[in-house]
């Protein structure tokens, strides 16, 4: 009897010693994610913490940019990771869609550094504007709002249906396509070594930096099953934007590039025809991050 009375009491403590996020009572909602967010999985768990209003968070299967909409709008997606696109910002117009903008890359998704074969980088070495740029044909994910500003600047550019894990390096040895671009920062931090693991000869040009307007949001699902993750998550971000928790927890999984990364470049800067640099409003804009360029 007393073994039993103990072996109650110690799992007594345990669910009471647990935090928060961990008891069965916490809500959970479906989260569209990727392996290289988990600084942003670690501020949406900040955020909702701060607000007071804990939360776990499954992730949704892997899906094209029209299929997360849809899933979102139907309420089974209840939050979104996505950078800012038209689409999206007409279905926060329309109230379909809920936007928190708050730069969770810090504003440096908008510097691209393109992703190429060993071998063939230097190729890049000589291009000193978007006409020499012109001459490259770039690959993109599939449905990537990228692709767009590309197209508009006179670059031609293809979709990618595959990419996770370099996968565009077979398009490059096809001869489909030439450059890959994403944001210097993220592939330093996480896509080269990635890449390099399943195809070894992807390398990322020291040469050229492509730059844009383009910021990751969080976006939440208009669903009533969503309103009071939205509110906490309004609250929370406001909160630890302003206490300095955002920089610090950033700070833990990414970092900014050396000033080496970003020296000695060619920057070439495209016009994206969708938003511009005040989709920040004022009150993160604290939280964007500026190179310097030399």
């Amino acid at each position: 009897m007393k073994s039993h009375r103990r072996r109650r009491l110690l799992a007594l403590m345990a669910a009471t010693s647990l935090p928060a996020f961990a008891r069965a009572d916490t809500p959970r909602f479906v989260l569209q994610n990727e392996p290289s967010l988990k600084h942003c999985v670690e501020l949406l768990l900040a955020a909702t913490k701060a607000a007071g209003f804990p939360a776990a968070f499954d992730d949704a299967p892997k899906a094209s940019e029209a299929r997360n909409l849809h899933e979102t709008m139907a309420g089974r997606i209840h939050v979104n990771l996505l950078p800012a696109s038209p689409a999206r910002l007409e279905m926060v117009r329309q109230g379909k869609l809920r936007m928190i903008p708050i730069p969770l890359e810090r504003g440096l998704l908008g510097w691209r550094a393109c992703f190429t074969l060993q071998g063939l980088h230097d190729r890049l070495a000589q291009v000193r504007n978007l006409a020499g740029l012109r001459a490259f044909t770039i690959g993109q994910g599939t449905s990537w709002w990228d692709v767009e500003i590309y197209r508009k600047a006179g670059i031609s550019t293809r979709e990618v249906q595959a990419w996770r894990d370099g996968e565009f390096a077979e398009q490059m040895h096809a001869g489909v396509i030439d450059l890959f671009p994403m944001g210097l920062e993220e592939s330093l931090n996480y896509f080269l070594p990635h890449f390099r693991a399943h195809y070894p000869e992807l390398t990322l040009d020291p040469h050229l930096l492509l730059r844009y307007p383009w910021y990751r949001f969080v976006w939440v699902s208009a669903h009533p099953g969503a309103d009071a993750l939205y509110q906490a998550l309004q609250h929370g971000f406001d909160l630890i934007g302003h206490d300095g928790r955002f920089e610090s927890i950033w700070n833990q999984y990414r970092r900014l590039p050396p000033a080496s990364s970003w020296q000695s470049r060619t920057v070439i800067s495209l016009h994206n025809p969708y938003y511009a640099e005040d989709s920040v409003p004022e009150r993160y804009r604290h939280l964007l991050l500026h190179p310097h360029i030399a």
